[in-house]
């Protein structure tokens, strides 16, 4: 299939060209029928051209050499799909009968008899079967793009087209769908012969088309580094630069930073109101659009847009082509989350890899089966000036949020506030420990105080970076357990001998209370009693 993508328009499309070998080895090296989930439609029409090219070519040396075998019909349910596939069949040197319309049908009717290629909207397939200049049980393979809506048509109709089609064990099938539920599964186990469903992540697909470098930084330098490729992305012409952090704190303290250093740096946050965001992203979308039309000149000045985990939602799908992790996110799947936001074509990431969150980036190999070159910084990198160093940041913390909605899956993730989505002064004084809580709800009683400790608690151990690094170790091997192939018992051996000393001391304890019971009661018997007065 890639090599007929390499005729078309879409050959340096890495992405196309990723998604072109997972169907090929499983509909051509496999030889099974599939179900293609895909995210939207714009890669179908060149895979199923590709697809076809594939088949036609192959369909003369295997099982289906009959001539009314190696023939493709194709059922559409997106109308505007039919003449990107009628373009793209000539483009590559295949001859094929592309109708929108029954009259048009009629008006073709010998090249639906004799073209290798067929295609048509699925709603007019049954009136145009009723014709003899149509055959389709010609047809080896059939696909049928928008499985999602054609499942949703009468299942007598669904039955009326198969009884027009060869049996499934006759033919090949392949099926397309953005949405693959109940309905849509039933319809390709009906329609094809034990389908596979092959999913088509985008985000996944770059990982490996777009451009990555990391570097193993310590720290105490990172924020030198960060300004390093800050400066010699703007020297670049790309100076509208996205920023990933782990945690909100880390973002608030990066744009302080970054604003000492006379650099234009704003923070997104899912919390704050959404005209606020919108107006930062137009702002953003602005200024790369300047960039690329040359009207900013050759450095142009930067503008940073900072962003943590827990925000990530807020940013649309393709928004940036540059991006730095400040931080290496633990969990893989954050890590898909921010490609997402990538722009596929021409992208850039850079990485700096610390000490504190270097176990991400085995995640993230370990579960997508990249890997990352991690170099280590320039001196002039590591000696990059710095104008926020040594000068205390008043960055405050936000309000704790009590009793909201449970976190929604991202590490670092808080609950949403409850005013309004207006972030609070940054002048507030953050609450110390336990003791103080209490004395501040001590109005709101009891079980306030509780609620509030509970929630603190529960947010510790939800966060991945509350933990130690065994235990990050052990949340990994468990998530992961099917890919690294670890043990399930594994981080427990290892807890054990940790927990002899603990139930000794218990022991001793236990000894202890009991005598001093025992002496209790014996004072307090008859005996003890007369005993203590006769010393007496």
């Amino acid at each position: 299939m890639e090599r007929f993508l390499q005729r078309t328009e879409y050959a340096e499309d890495r992405i196309l060209g990723s998604f072109a070998h997972l169907i090929d080895d499983q509909f051509f090296g496999e030889k099974k029928d599939i179900l293609v989930n895909d995210e939207n439609v714009e890669y179908r029409v060149p895979l199923i051209a590709a697809m076809i090219g594939s088949f036609l070519e192959g369909s003369g040396s295997s099982d289906l050499a009959e001539e009314k075998k190696g023939r493709v019909l194709v059922l559409t349910e997106h109308e505007e799909s039919l003449g990107a596939l009628s373009r793209l069949l000539a483009e590559v040197g295949i001859g094929g009968a592309v109708v929108g319309s029954e009259e048009e049908a009629s008006r073709l009717a010998e090249r639906l008899r004799s073209e290798p290629v067929v295609a048509m909207p699925a709603s007019i397939f049954l009136s145009v079967a009723e014709h003899e200049y149509f055959r389709p049980r010609d047809f080896g393979l059939v696909v049928i793009e928008g499985a999602d809506l054609f499942s949703e048509r009468p299942s007598e109709v669904q039955r009326k087209m198969w009884g027009h089609l060869l049996p499934p064990w006759e033919r090949r099938a392949v099926l397309f769908a953005a949405h693959v539920g109940i309905r849509t599964k039933n319809t390709a186990i009906d329609f094809a012969n034990n389908p596979k469903t092959v999913v088509l992540n985008k985000a996944q697909a770059s990982l490996s088309a777009i451009s990555t470098s990391m570097y193993r930084v310590a720290s105490e330098h990172k924020f030198r580094v960060l300004l390093s490729l800050i400066h010699e992305q703007s020297m670049r012409g790309s100076a509208t630069i996205l920023v990933f952090c782990n945690l909100h704190q880390t973002s608030r303290e990066v744009e302080a930073r970054l604003r000492l250093n006379h650099i234009h740096a704003e923070k997104l946050s899912v919390s704050a109101p959404r005209a606020k965001n919108e107006d930062l992203m137009r702002q953003f979308s602005e200024q790369q659009h300047s960039e690329r039309d040359g009207s900013a000149g050759g450095e142009g000045e930067p503008f940073v847009l900072i962003v943590a985990n827990d925000s990530l939602e807020a940013l649309p799908s393709e928004f940036t082509p540059v991006a730095i992790h400040y931080d290496i996110p633990l969990d893989a799947d954050v890590y898909l989350e921010r490609v997402r936001i990538m722009q596929p074509r021409n992208a850039a990431m850079l990485g700096l890899v610390c000490e504190r969150y270097e176990v991400g980036l085995s995640a993230i190999t370990s579960r997508f089966n990249v890997r990352f070159e991690v170099e280590e910084p320039s001196q002039e990198m590591l000696a990059y000036p710095d104008a926020s160093e040594g000068v205390p940041l008043e960055l405050g913390r936000e309000r704790p949020a009590v009793a909201q909605k449970p976190s929604r899956g991202h590490e670092g993730r808080r609950s949403e506030p409850s005013h309004g989505g207006v972030e609070p002064p940054t002048n507030q004084r953050p609450i110390k420990d336990h003791a103080v809580s209490r004395r501040t709800h001590s109005k709101r009683g009891k079980h306030d105080g509780e609620v509030l400790r509970d929630h603190r608690d529960r947010e510790k151990h939800q966060s991945l970076y509350a933990m130690n690094t065994e235990e990050r170790l052990a949340y990994f091997r468990n998530k992961y357990r099917s890919i690294l192939k670890t043990p399930a018992g594994q981080p427990q051996q290892q807890d054990a001998p940790s927990q002899a000393p603990e139930s000794s001391f218990e022991g001793s304890n236990a000894a202890a209370n009991g005598g001093i019971v025992k002496r209790f009661i014996e004072k307090l018997s008859p005996k003890g009693k007369n005993s203590g007065h006769d010393g007496a």
